[in-house]
């Protein structure tokens, strides 16, 4: 429940006035309870700050070793940096879900390489010198090259800044190979664990036949009641399991009375009326096909484990209570089987980048001027030469193969055309189209009598096989070097829920009763949508 929502229902049972009933005398005896309030909270403070100092901020202690909160956050740090280049910022509030994605599997990944580093040190395992040396070569190379770049053309620049730090290129390199060494020497030892794992994994050719005919698709649709995990309490999580439940056996009721029960109606309306008494309460998903590990574990197997419309639930995961509504499912085969395809010409006549009623109005009368000339006898060559406005007119609009997926205005415009047939002017995007089917390829049903249908499916089930051991292997690690969360991130998640939890409602109070001041929001990771679990 939001922090707003919990107002308004305080408001309801009159512990809290709304925002403007309150009288300029009674003021200093609420700043009086603010202040005791922070008080505490800074006295509190005080006390984790100084945990935090003799702990070194350790987020989790796996058997004997620490993983510090500072390499979580600089691992995080760089996928935010990454993201950004391909222009998703993952620091803001509708990018929150993914944000909180990445910090988990940072958690996870760094976990696990833990875990293996010190099975690997318990069995005496060797680092393969050869690999170690080339990974280290890679490394310093890659880290003078990264160094570089920072004096970009002024390569003597460089050159003298590292004689006059280090004396010369070599002791520069060798500074550097000191320095990463460990930290590869790691990862060498958790890559030999991955490598005894992958050994393991056998996959025979009756394996592959059966994996192939397996389910290997499952189309579905949920109600999800969703849960913060990092401010719902025990009780409030219990709660709403409770009402994920109930909601679930009215479903069952309504379903076994009903033949022609609607699910999608139901679950619709449903979040609708719990987001009427609070917001983000609920939401309902169609999710459409999907194959094993897109989605979290639990899910997975209750979507995968049902039969073809069946409504289970609920499941319990980290974004919530599912009611999950199995629609459909596919054999492993259709994943392997090559859809039709299409080979294409295209005339483009973008809207520009002004008025774009207007431009699209004067793209639309170009349009049918050009098609017009077309039907006179104007090659389709000609016109995009002389008329397209696209980047790829000068290499004659081609389009290379793509199917429904890849494109389905166009694919859909070019289904019943044959080859050489031009389609009438359409809109795709800001602009209009004229679209010549140059080739047609057809859908071929997979086989595993294919050599390269088969060594895909092989390699599918082999990397599927080799996740489960891996994860098996995990847990069975967890229990002989036990993972324990750092004190520092049990106390602050503990703020979180609790004083934090009221700071921020008193302080949102303030600024909707005295109408100053701005109210931000506690940066949250918890998703948003249950779709990415």
């Amino acid at each position: 429940m939001g922090k707003e929502s919990r107002i308004r229902q305080e408001r309801k049972a009159g512990l809290v006035e709304k925002p403007g009933t309150y009288h300029k005398d009674r003021f200093p005896i609420i700043m009086r309870v603010i202040a005791i309030v922070l008080i505490v909270a800074l006295a509190t403070w005080g006390s984790f700050f100084a945990i935090k100092s003799t702990t070194g901020t350790i987020a989790y202690q796996v058997g004997t070793e620490k993983i510090l909160q500072s390499d979580i956050t600089a691992q995080v740090k760089n996928y935010i940096d990454m993201y950004k280049q391909y222009g998703m910022d993952l620091t803001t509030a509708a990018n929150a879900s993914t944000l909180k994605s990445v910090r988990q599997n940072v958690i996870d990944s760094s976990i696990e390489q833990e875990l293996f580093i010190q099975y690997a040190k318990s069995k005496n395992m060797k680092i393969d010198q050869a690999k170690l040396k080339t990974a280290l070569d890679t490394e310093v190379e890659t880290a003078v090259t990264q160094s570089q770049q920072q004096f970009g053309t002024d390569t003597k620049g460089f050159n003298d800044a590292v004689i006059a730090q280090y004396g010369s290129m070599d002791k520069f390199k060798a500074t550097v190979r000191t320095q990463v060494q460990p930290y590869v020497e790691r990862q060498q030892l958790a890559d030999a664990v991955t490598a005894e794992i992958d050994a393991s994994v056998t996959v025979s050719d009756a394996d592959i036949k059966t994996y192939f005919a397996s389910q290997g698709r499952v189309d579905a649709e949920h109600l999800l009641i969703t849960i913060n995990g990092d401010n719902d309490s025990s009780s409030t999580i219990a709660a709403k399991k409770k009402v994920a439940q109930t909601i679930y056996d009215e479903v069952v009721k309504q379903k076994a009375e009903n033949a022609t029960f609607d699910f999608v109606k139901y679950a619709q309306e449903k979040a609708a009326e719990l987001n009427n008494k609070t917001a983000g309460y609920a939401t309902y998903e169609t999710l459409g096909f999907f194959t094993k590990g897109q989605m979290v574990k639990g899910f997975e197997t209750a979507a995968f484990a049902a039969k073809t419309g069946d409504i289970v639930g609920p499941i319990q995961t980290e974004f919530g209570f599912h009611i999950i509504h199995k629609i459909g499912q596919e054999p492993v085969s259709t994943t392997y089987d090559t859809a039709e395809t299409v080979k294409a010409a295209h005339i483009v006549l973008g809207f520009g980048t002004g008025d774009q009623t207007a431009g699209a109005t004067a793209a639309e009368t170009l349009a049918n001027k050009v098609y017009a000339e077309l039907q006179k006898g104007l090659s389709f060559k000609t016109a995009i030469t002389k008329y397209s406005t696209d980047a790829d007119a000068k290499t004659g609009g081609i389009l290379d193969y793509f199917s429904s997926v890849g494109d389905a205005t166009r694919f859909n415009v070019l289904k019943d055309l044959k080859t050489g047939q031009y389609s009438k002017p359409f809109v795709d995007g800001s602009s209009y189209e004229i679209v010549q089917l140059l080739d047609r390829k057809p859908f071929v049903k997979a086989n595993l009598s294919d050599k390269a249908t088969y060594d895909k499916v092989k390699t599918a089930l082999e990397d599927e096989r080799k996740a489960d051991a891996r994860s098996a292997l995990v847990t069975k690690l967890k229990e002989q070097f036990p993972v324990r969360e750092g004190q520092w991130s049990r106390i602050t998640r503990w703020y979180g829920r609790g004083i934090g939890k009221v700071l921020g409602a008193i302080g949102q109070w303030i600024v909707k009763a005295t109408g100053k001041g701005t109210t931000t929001p506690a940066a949250t990771d918890v998703p948003t949508t249950p779709s990415t679990p």
